[in-house]
């Protein structure tokens, strides 16, 4: 019998497109002065361009990178070390990926600028009376629970207490799912490989006007802010996958919302089981508990079934710290029960169905073992 393959870990990465045959063509250095290295210049800068119509802003405010690790790190400490002789405060919430709480404590150690990492209600007050520069980094799609934060109007708020405020929206589990004005926002982080793009290629957004001073130095690539040579088959696969899941965001929207209450279902058909979320999520991630066994071993033996879900970020850098969970003030019983399941426009409500089925066979088969 074939085995399953039902994949739900979208939120750590999905699958790629096909590459497209024309983009193989481009394989000269956009650098270079000869004629292959000028049509790969000349196809580049059409994808800035086309990437800059989906969000709305200049061309050169796009700057390509690896990736959202890259991206997040690039505006954190950038913007830091653009700003060091002032007086500078970077705040986020506890609950966000280890690509944006990482660079805070590294300017922390490294004496480059004060971190405070705090509730967003506890944020907004310390911004308000804050007399230095403010840079505030907050996530448009939390990573672990698929709660939705209305970084625009956040934004808004933030910058009308207290106009010193750069907001940095970390934008890599929303970018083309979700809707987002930039009309407030300072910078903006997207990642290829979580849009069906390609892996090592990501993107930020940076508004005319905010200064950064490069991490990597060497060629002056990306207008000085990111050297080295750009992969741009990469690129022009990441844009095109971009381009197409925007013109079909709504209709992908409610597909992944329908996939997510069949596998909701779950908090009814099985005893303690729930949903870990603030408020209103997105409709690709679904975070559960499953009470009295561990999130682990669930992933585990769903897998062995060809059920392909995570315990959360895949990139968390250090365990011994409390759970993105724990932080958002979820129980410790919780966090360690907790499994994230995270979809695409490629899953079915077949698979949620039968996933469904097996998850409800496979916890009730480990309770019943461990109340033995």
């Amino acid at each position: 019998m074939k085995k399953l393959n039902i994949y739900f870990d979208n939120a750590a990465t999905t699958p790629p497109r096909a590459r497209e045959e024309s983009a193989s063509h481009f394989h000269g250095n956009p650098s270079s002065p000869h004629g292959l290295g000028i049509s790969t210049e000349r196809a580049l800068i059409a994808a800035r361009k086309e990437m800059a119509g989906l969000l709305s802003c200049r061309e050169n405010e796009i700057i390509f990178t690896s990736g959202g690790t890259e991206s997040n790190n690039l505006a954190l400490l950038g913007f830091a070390l653009a700003n060091k002789r002032q007086s500078i405060q970077i705040f986020a919430a506890p609950w966000e990926h280890p690509s944006v709480l990482e660079p805070l404590r590294f300017a922390q150690e490294f004496g480059i600028a004060e971190t405070i990492t705090a509730p967003l209600a506890t944020l907004r007050e310390r911004v308000k009376n804050s007399r230095g520069i403010n840079l505030v980094s907050i996530s448009q799609v939390s990573h672990e629970t698929g709660d939705i934060f209305d970084v625009a109007e956040i934004a808004a708020e933030l910058k009308r207490e207290n106009p010193k405020t750069i907001i940095h929206v970390d934008g890599v589990q929303g970018f083309c799912k979700e809707k987002i004005d930039l009309a407030n926002i300072d910078m903006y982080s997207f990642s290829g490989h979580k849009i069906h793009g390609a892996a090592g290629v990501g993107g930020l957004f940076v508004k005319s006007g905010v200064r950064l001073v490069p991490l990597l130095h060497g060629g002056g690539q990306e207008n000085g802010i990111r050297a080295g040579t750009e992969n741009v088959g990469g690129i022009l696969q990441t844009v095109s996958a971009a381009a197409q899941l925007h013109a079909l965001r709504d209709e992908n929207h409610s597909h992944a919302a329908a996939i997510k209450s069949e596998l909701a279902q779950l908090k009814t058909d099985l005893p303690d089981v729930l949903e870990n979320a603030l408020g209103s999520t997105s409709p690709y991630i679904l975070n559960l508990s499953f009470l009295g066994i561990k999130g682990e071993t669930l992933v585990h033996l769903l897998s062995d079934k060809g059920i392909y879900a995570s315990m959360g970020a895949a990139c968390r850098s250090r365990k011994k710290q409390k759970s993105i969970l724990e932080t958002m003030g979820f129980s410790k019983e919780r966090a360690e029960s907790a499994v994230r399941f995270s979809f695409s426009h490629l899953n079915t409500i077949q698979e949620a169905t039968t996933a469904k089925q097996i998850i409800i066979d496979s916890v009730s088969q480990m309770r019943r073992v461990l109340q033995r």
